[in-house]
């Protein structure tokens, strides 16, 4: 540690001293405390006996890089939004204002071991759907918590966001569009709900037909929806574009392009080999995958050393050599007890060694993997290699 981090502590400490004043000073909080183990602040509310955590892991990130004034108003607005009790509001009070969102596959899943993540579901490869109540000043994520208190289940909650989703989609759709030459922007100004109507069924079809071409949508990050007909040559260009936009983003969704597929229900772009777009849609999908499992791997392995649980959380790798597509690759050590990422392919190392490279489907074809309960992205648990006849098909399998 340097010699400010001696006197001042680390910038996470100043930051959480920052906003335990800050929350200290807020209307309504009795008490608060921090703990530094959680990253969060616990505070009770005037009259509660038990406290509102608010984790600072989030805003923490976002602040990185702002003046001291954008970083107080930031824990300031989160500080205000979480103190607010809103606990008493009854189900119908609160169905009509129910809105999904699209987030990255790990949103909200930074906190420490045993923290209740919002109520979410899966929408595309590496993208969940959640749900938020708006309100003038803010947007509050649904927790499981909640449907207790209203008395409804995940469906009953995920079906209401979607019809008032619905009404947002049709409006927009209503509005003149450009015709198919146009590259279209769409920047959220907080309660415009923009990404989130690519979960609305038959939307992004209904941009395509109003400009009469295919549109591919991009949602570098939770405000911006970027809209391109695709033409002859591809769009190469737009994709460079946005994955530098979802790499600069302090809430990146998918550097991925999105189109409309069977029955108006948008997929991943997935131009065929020869297509100008191919290469660098595959690679999109790669960044993806690498970034949401990256968050992952760093998480569960800081996660696992503080509780003393001995399991290696294998990377994802990705790969890519010139104008060939990028692909993942993952390690299965023997005898280590490790939690496997979905890759392409798997190498597998024995004594410091490895061959080979087998493809994914091949190696769950012959070797009974089991998803490991509430990870999100998927991971696998493995530890000894299989039988040796097994490993024997494995090798006849292996592309290098």
């Amino acid at each position: 540690m340097g010699l400010l981090g001696r006197f001042f502590g680390s910038p996470r400490d100043r930051f959480a001293a920052e906003a335990l004043r800050i929350t200290r000073q807020a209307p309504g909080v009795r008490r608060a405390g921090y703990d530094a183990g959680k990253f969060a602040i616990a505070a009770w509310r005037d009259g509660a006996t038990t406290p509102v955590w608010i984790y600072l892991s989030n805003v923490f990130a976002e602040s990185e890089g702002a003046g001291a004034a954008a970083r107080r108003d930031r824990i300031a607005q989160l500080v205000r939004i979480i103190m607010t009790p809103h606990d008493d509001e009854a189900w119908h009070e609160v169905r009509h204002r129910l809105r999904p969102v699209l987030r990255a596959e790990t949103f909200g899943q930074g906190g420490p071991m045993g923290m209740v993540p919002p109520l979410s579901r899966a929408a595309l490869p590496h993208l969940r759907e959640l749900v938020v109540v708006d309100r003038p000043e803010s947007m509050a994520y649904v927790t499981p918590a909640r449907l207790d208190d209203w008395e409804v289940t995940a469906d009953e909650v995920f079906t209401a966001a979607r019809e008032n989703l619905q009404r947002i989609a049709e409006r927009s759709l209503s509005r003149e569009w450009p015709d198919a030459g146009a590259l279209i922007r769409m920047v959220d100004s907080g309660d415009g709900y923009f990404t989130s109507l690519l979960l609305a069924p038959g939307w992004l079809a209904g941009v395509g037909h109003a400009m009469d071409a295919q549109v591919v949508a991009f949602v570098p990050d939770i405000n911006t929806v970027l809209l391109c007909p695709v033409g002859e040559g591809g769009m190469p260009g737009l994709f460079s574009l946005v994955e530098s936009e979802f790499n600069e983003a302090t809430r990146g969704v998918s550097p991925v392009g999105y189109v409309a597929g069977e029955r108006g229900r948008v997929v991943p772009y997935a131009p065929p080999p020869g297509h100008p777009d191919h290469v660098p849609a595959q690679r999109a999908q790669v960044v993806l995958a690498h970034t949401e499992y990256g968050a992952q791997t760093r998480w569960l392995s800081t996660q696992y050393a503080e509780h003393g649980i001995d399991v290696f959380v294998a990377s994802l790798i990705a790969a890519a050599r010139p104008d060939e597509p990028a692909i993942t690759v993952t390690t299965w050590t023997d005898g280590i007890t490790t939690l496997l990422p979905e890759a392409d392919f798997v190498s597998f190392v024995r004594d410091g060694e490895s061959w080979g490279r087998v493809p994914w489907r091949d190696v769950a074809r012959l070797v009974e993997l089991t998803p490991e309960p509430l990870l999100a992205p998927t991971r696998y648990q493995v530890g000894d290699w299989p039988a040796p006849e097994v490993m024997a098909q494995l090798r006849a399998r292996a592309v290098d």
